[in-house]
């Protein structure tokens, strides 16, 4: 939204690192347009298909410096997959909570390396990861897919 797009801008002004150029979009992902100077893209406030839409277009793109920040809101396991049939890696990922909501973010580089978990891996580490997977045991339980049954599976078997 205009409003989230406007307290950023704010918050990055503080931020600000001399020299950095840094676009703000909202935008469809058909649209936005990404050169091969563009060093780290950030993707979030959407779901893993529109995610996974810009991943898709943004990629070839990029050169092997550039990063991609995500912090899919919906539809992450789907995501999840996709990422890993394409030429990306996993560089890290975490789960940050703010405002009472969980927002995993996973930060990838073009080409081949780590791959991105079908479930995550070191996000469920810690007291912030154990109250994350609770949750979305809580979230999960309730859906009956094939998919969302495995993950609740994996996340009832990393009980401490």
């Amino acid at each position: 939204s205009e409003i989230v797009i406007a307290v950023l801008k704010e918050k990055i002004k503080g931020a600000y690192i001399a020299k950095s150029t840094i676009n703000i979009f909202r935008n469809k992902g058909q649209e936005i347009k990404i050169d091969s100077s563009s060093n780290c893209i950030f993707i979030a406030g959407m779901g893993g298909e529109e995610i996974a839409d810009i991943v898709l277009k943004i990629l070839p793109s990029l050169d092997s410096s550039s990063k991609i920040v995500i912090s899919p809101h919906r539809k992450n396991l789907e995501l999840r997959a996709l990422l890993r049939a394409l030429p990306i890696s996993l560089k890290r990922e975490e789960v940050l909570f703010e405002d009472g909501q969980f927002y995993p973010i996973l930060e990838l580089v073009p080409g081949e390396g780590p791959k991105v978990g079908l479930f995550g891996d070191d996000i469920w580490k810690g007291e912030l990861g154990e109250r994350y997977r609770i949750h979305q045991i809580k979230f999960f339980s309730s859906h009956r897919d094939v998919a969302s049954q495995e993950f609740v599976s994996y996340l009832k078997s990393l009980s401490p």
